[in-house]
């Protein structure tokens, strides 16, 4: 146990492990069901045309939870290693293989500690919304440089630091409303973009735990990319397609504020 606020308690490292462990099983259920919706009609086809064909590639999944982007890029050929630091997240993935699904191999591992794998073991690896899950992403950003080969692709996204900082919110047209239809939205409230913190949050009304993200300023990212030989190549703000837009128009606050952002980096040649 570590002294915070000279409160004993666990680091917030733990406290993050501990959380995903509890909202686990819920989590799963959300993902093979598609309710988190921004992550099927946002962000999957923006991170699949970015990493382009994977075939054959070894691929690390870094925080895979219950291994749905795993599964994915299984499918579309990739030799796939997954780790997430939830035995129960572990778990879930491996139950989710048959007979009739390409095999991945999970490990219950945090990103932050990858001593397990050689040197450029991994042409590629992607951390889908999960760098943004850990405090230490200084040790995390130092792990997956060592395991990846030169030239090798390192995908990661987060959410938007600039348009979403903690705090951040909807001005309603009408006082006093939650406004969800773009048409009842007036304005993003943004402000406190310094400095990098904690944030708490349930990832549903109803989650049995609260989730721990880490808002950081970009310049924290493009510091930690130069430190640790990634080249960013591009950066991507996904925004819905005209045929979502068509059918979600809550999504068009995608277009207003973006609310993803997408890195696409290269390990730079020794």
């Amino acid at each position: 146990m570590t002294e915070r606020d000279g409160i004993g308690r666990s680091s917030l490292a733990e406290e993050g492990a501990a959380s995903w462990e509890a909202i686990a099983d819920g989590w799963a259920e959300r993902m093979r069901t598609d309710t988190d919706f921004s992550r099927k009609l946002v962000l999957d086809a923006p991170h699949l045309a970015l990493l382009g064909d994977v075939a054959g590639k070894h691929v690390l999944d870094a925080g895979c939870g219950e291994g749905r982007f795993a599964r994915m890029l299984a499918d579309r050929g990739a030799r796939v290693t997954a780790i997430d630091l939830s035995r129960r997240m572990i778990e879930l993935g491996r139950e989710s293989e048959s007979a009739d699904t390409p095999t991945i191999e999970f490990h219950e591992m945090n990103m932050c500690d990858l001593s397990a794998f050689g040197d450029e073991s991994f042409d590629v690896v992607v951390a889908y919304l999960t760098i943004i899950d850990v405090e230490d992403y200084e040790s995390a950003f130092a792990q997956i440089s060592r395991v990846l080969r030169p030239g090798g692709q390192f995908l990661f996204s987060i959410v938007h630091p600039c348009f979403y900082p903690p705090g951040a919110e909807w001005e309603p047209r009408k006082p006093g409303t939650f406004p969800i239809l773009d048409k009842d939205k007036r304005y993003l409230k943004v402000d406190n973009y310094f400095p990098a913190r904690e944030l708490r949050f349930r990832m549903w009304p109803t989650a049995p735990a609260e989730t721990i993200n880490f808002h950081r300023p970009l310049s924290d990212y493009a510091r930690v990319c130069r430190q640790n030989g990634f080249l960013i190549r591009e950066m991507a703000e996904p925004v819905p397609s005209d045929e979502v837009l068509a059918r979600r128009d809550d999504l068009r606050a995608h277009l207003r504020a973006p609310y993803f952002l997408i890195f696409d980096c290269a390990k730079a040649a020794a």
